[in-house]
């Protein structure tokens, strides 16, 4: 009972606070919704054939002044033309400000942002992907908020287009309804350092580069943001709109690499803020390096123990079999224990120094879909 509280009880109760303050708390931001800085959205490629031209057509529909926003695709030694599409897009719209850099080898994603940014014009970096889809009023939602001088990046929140395709998109609907609410509460308390790469947007004069080493351009960033002082929010009116993985193997793929990025990054921010180069609230900090650093082993040891516990009264497990057959628990149940084994495996990679800033794609995310403009 102990472990088992530690183990699903904290999170939960971590969870529930977060979202009360998510729903309750006014925003300690000055939002000025005429701030219309210069903006330069980066839009980083490799092997986007399927999805370019629909990617650019919904860039093109945002709705802020055309002299205002410049696009940069920059991409990483495609192989299947995305090249050629990105310049006969930008051939047939002359008016929309678009500029093409091709890199000569597949380098990372972090590299390659850090490659446009050298020659963005823009007072703000906004970063997405080739996968992604906007609202056209995402940057009339996002900006206001840069307008406060204390605030150094936002982003948005992402809302899968596929939820009920299997249970692997199942489970992922679960994990962004349990983690999302966290990121808005963190925001609202100071800062969330869990950023989403497909809308982020980073002022200038806060912005400290992508982080080339782990590989995890959206948080490395973040963190370099918080070391300066500036606050990092999520904004969930922010919408961003894209297919998620639709198999295990797909979802294993991405989710792995993700939690390598983000142990070494949690582990970064524990030196950190022991060196106080990281002042973040406690209140934030605490929960999040024991729900990504902590957690997972304390899950070992619950489940050999329940197990054992299991195998002496058999009879303990109808309560489980319960909690399984409904569909919300059960999908719950399975977003958290697998987002806790991939942590692990994590965990695993990071101790045998097996990062990756290059990684496979997952081409089930390139489907196309039925997303329109609102």
């Amino acid at each position: 009972m102990l472990f088992g509280f530690m183990h699903v009880g904290l999170p939960l109760l971590y969870i529930l606070w977060m979202r009360h303050i998510a729903l309750t708390r006014p925003w300690n931001v000055k939002v000025d919704t005429s701030y219309s800085p210069k903006v330069t959205v980066i839009l980083p490629t490799y092997n986007e054939s399927q999805v370019i031209s629909k990617k650019l057509e919904n860039l093109l529909a945002v709705e802020y002044p055309r002299e205002l926003i410049d696009v940069i695709v920059v991409d990483s030694a495609s192989t299947d033309g995305t090249v050629s599409f990105a310049k006969a897009f930008m051939a047939q719209h002359p008016t929309f400000r678009m500029n093409v850099l091709e890199e000569s080898e597949r380098r990372g994603k972090s590299k390659a942002l850090n490659l446009a940014v050298k020659i963005a014009e823009g007072d703000i970096f906004v970063t997405t992907d080739a996968d992604t889809y906007w609202d056209p009023d995402v940057l009339k939602i996002i900006l206001p908020y840069l307008a406060d001088p204390l605030v150094g990046v936002v982003t948005g929140t992402e809302v899968p287009l596929n939820p009920d395709q299997s249970l692997a998109t199942r489970s992922e609907v679960a994990y962004h309804a349990a983690y999302e609410p966290i990121r808005v509460g963190e925001s609202k308390i100071h800062s969330t350092l869990v950023l989403n790469g497909e809308l982020s947007a980073y002022k200038r004069e806060s912005f400290g580069g992508f982080d080339e080493l782990s590989g995890g351009d959206d948080m490395g960033a973040a963190i370099k943001v918080a070391e300066k002082g500036f606050r990092c929010l999520q904004v969930p009116e922010a919408k961003t709109y894209n297919n998620v993985y639709h198999t295990w193997r797909g979802k294993t793929t991405v989710k792995v690499r993700r939690a390598e990025q983000m142990i070494f990054l949690w582990l970064l921010c524990l030196r950190m803020m022991i060196r106080k180069r990281l002042t973040l609230p406690l209140a934030i900090m605490v929960p999040e390096l024991y729900l990504h650093l902590l957690n997972p082993f304390v899950g070992i040891l619950f489940c050999c123990l329940g197990l054992l516990t299991v195998l002496q009264n058999p009879v303990l497990i109808l309560p489980v079999l319960v909690l399984v057959a409904l569909p919300t628990t059960r999908r719950y149940l399975i977003s958290f224990f697998v987002h806790n084994t991939f942590l692990l495996i994590g965990f695993l990679k990071h101790i045998k120094g097996d990062r990756h800033v290059t990684w496979t794609k997952v081409q089930e995310t390139r489907a196309t879909t039925a997303f329109q403009h609102r």
